[in-house]
């Protein structure tokens, strides 16, 4: 969660506005979030925020994008990161899951698929591609040396499904409710472990088997 201020360094309000915003969206829900809300949470006027959003719609686009450029920033820092691939990819994994948990409605909000003027917004759709990229770069990576082995787009999509679906799991409460954050960053270590040691095997099939016909 952003931490929140009253005061902005000159020129800086668009992100002190965002910070407002994302601290609206986890205390009061996407329904209650506002740009008068952020506005007054900010100390500026109600019409500031215009300079920088148009409407709602176009806020909570700029959130999911800072989320995005987050994951990002996240996915780099561990693929640039000493050791062997295949334990950078797992270290991106878990530290997918630790920021998804550290900001559940961004999250949430970031992989909602029913933004309004997503696929219009080109820095939106930028930054969205950008943190896949950034883990394709990994499994391309890996597959050049011979530790994946198949399509590295299809890897990485696979290494994206599996940590990301396991990191919705935890943020509905379906999988280790009683659990703290560290037991279950502990568990994302073992599924992304178990995914990556998938992606380091070999197999004949190269596609799923079709389904029978009744």
């Amino acid at each position: 969660m952003a931490t929140n201020s009253k005061s902005y360094h000159h020129g800086n309000l668009k992100e002190a506005l965002l910070d407002a915003a994302e601290n609206q969206l986890a205390s009061d829900g996407i329904n209650r979030l506002s740009l008068r809300g952020i506005a007054k949470l900010s100390g500026v006027s109600h019409n500031a925020p215009y300079r920088h959003f148009k409407d709602k719609s176009a806020l909570l686009r700029a959130i999911a994008e800072r989320g995005f450029n987050e994951l990002r920033k996240t996915v780099a820092a561990a693929a640039a990161a000493d050791g062997p691939t295949e334990q950078r990819l797992i270290d991106a994994g878990v530290a997918y899951v630790r920021l998804a948990l550290a900001n559940p409605d961004r999250t949430r909000l970031m992989f909602a698929g029913s933004l309004e003027g997503a696929g219009e917004d080109a820095e939106f759709q930028a930054a969205a591609n950008s943190a896949f990229m950034g883990l394709m770069g990994l499994v391309e990576s890996g597959v050049e040396q011979g530790i994946f082995f198949g399509d590295p787009g299809e890897l990485a999509l696979t290494a994206w499904s599996g940590v990301h679906g396991f990191s919705l799991l935890l943020l509905s409460g379906s999988a280790l409710r009683e659990a703290d954050d560290s037991q279950r960053l502990q568990m994302a270590r073992q599924v992304a472990a178990r995914i990556v040691n998938g992606l380091m095997r070999k197999s004949s099939m190269r596609t799923a088997p079709e389904s029978p016909s009744s």
